[in-house]
């Protein structure tokens, strides 16, 4: 399984519009890992590459990493900047799977795309707790505490387990704590880096997740301009055992 990381910001992105904070400040001037892209993750698996979520500058990212081959897009949710994107796949010259749940993509349909919807994507229906199998592997969908609804996902191949939990408070399910036991590798967005957040899980909360659920390894995204910078997130990470801070281009094979 390869994992590549596409975007590894949140809503604003780094640098933010209009800021001129320290952390957008060294953005600007430095590049490198200091500037996220919009949240999103390619999976390549047998025969299938899957893309969680369409950020608004999507097209942007998978013209800078490369990608031509996209089979399916599973949507986590409506928030604009994890499904603005969607409309760029009008333009995508092949037919592409959308893994939405049913109240996820009425949402999209009466709010953004109305009838336009189905000739982006073919709509694949999931609902959480069902599993979704392929040849070869499978993914069972959960839900996660957010302002609307929205699900992370359990991905199983080949005996390995990687869990992505998406946009979610640290309140989670029995259910998903289940899934997420022993994971192979846990992906958590974190916007911030410690408490309080209303709304969104803290790298620090996701350091005390991994050790609850006893996963193998820890990758943290999904970061704001108020985060710490990437350099200073990786000096602390290595103070930890088994967690990882993702960056725009990084790849992951399991």
């Amino acid at each position: 399984m390869r994992i590549q990381f596409l975007g590894t910001g949140s809503a604003e992105g780094i640098p933010t519009i209009h800021c001129d904070c320290a952390h957008c400040t060294r953005a600007k001037q430095e590049d490198g890992k200091l500037v996220r892209a919009r949240n999103a993750i390619l999976l390549s698996l047998p025969r299938y590459e899957l893309l969680i979520d369409t950020p608004p500058d999507i097209r942007r990212s998978l013209a800078r990493h490369g990608v031509r081959r996209i089979d399916g897009i599973f949507l986590t949710h409506s928030h604009h900047d994890h499904s603005g994107g969607l409309e760029e796949f009008l333009y995508w010259k092949a037919e592409v799977d959308l893994f939405a749940e049913p109240v996820v993509y009425e949402t999209l349909r009466r709010e953004d795309w109305g009838d336009r919807l189905p000739e982006i994507a073919f709509h694949c229906a999931f609902h959480p707790g069902m599993a979704i199998r392929f040849d070869g592997f499978f993914f069972t969908p959960f839900a996660v505490h957010h302002k609307v609804p929205c699900f992370g996902l359990a991905l199983y191949e080949d005996g390995r387990k990687v869990v992505y939990t998406s946009d979610t408070g640290k309140r989670f399910s029995n259910y998903a704590y289940c899934l997420m036991h022993q994971a192979d590798l846990l992906i958590v967005n974190t916007p911030r880096f410690a408490p309080p957040h209303e709304g969104h899980v803290t790298s620090l909360e996701a350091v005390e997740l991994k050790e609850r659920v006893e996963a193998k390894r820890l990758v943290l995204t999904h970061f704001n301009h108020h985060n710490l910078p990437h350099d200073e997130l990786e000096q602390w990470a290595a103070g930890q055992v088994g967690v990882t801070i993702a960056y725009d281009g990084l790849v992951l094979e399991l």
